[in-house]
């Protein structure tokens, strides 16, 4: 793990709050390795689907794991991680989701979209 995401963690960490009560990160050792920076006494799920899924199939892991009124946080890999963001942005929010960006998803009805996002640089 990079040096910087051990200094990252902190400020992302406190961003976070009280939310989220799970962590999903893809079997990867540096996603989970990222997931254990950040989610303090939160329970861990590994998902391998995580490591290779599209927009799509990250999307339908998101349906798996989540229950009614649940907050989770789902660690993936790129370029599929920065295509989802900038599909439920609407637009071409960033070229990259970098180590620790946060991206806030929320279904409306039937779909998914964008809330928040968050780089760790911008908290720096």
């Amino acid at each position: 793990m990079a040096p910087r995401a051990g200094e990252d963690a902190g400020p992302i960490r406190d961003w976070l709050g009280d939310g989220p009560e799970l962590f999903v990160p893809s079997t990867a050792r540096r996603a989970v390795d990222t997931a254990r920076l950040i989610a303090g006494d939160c329970p861990l799920r590994p998902r391998a689907e995580l490591y290779v899924a599209s927009p799509s199939e990250f999307l339908d892991v998101i349906e798996e794991e989540l229950v009614a009124g649940d907050r989770a946080a789902f660690i993936g890999h790129n370029p599929a991680i920065t295509t989802l963001v900038n599909h439920l942005a609407g637009s071409a929010l960033t070229v990259n989701v970098p180590t620790l960006g946060v991206a806030e998803f929320v279904r409306e009805e039937m779909s998914w979209t964008l809330a928040n996002y968050v780089t760790p640089k911008a908290l720096r």
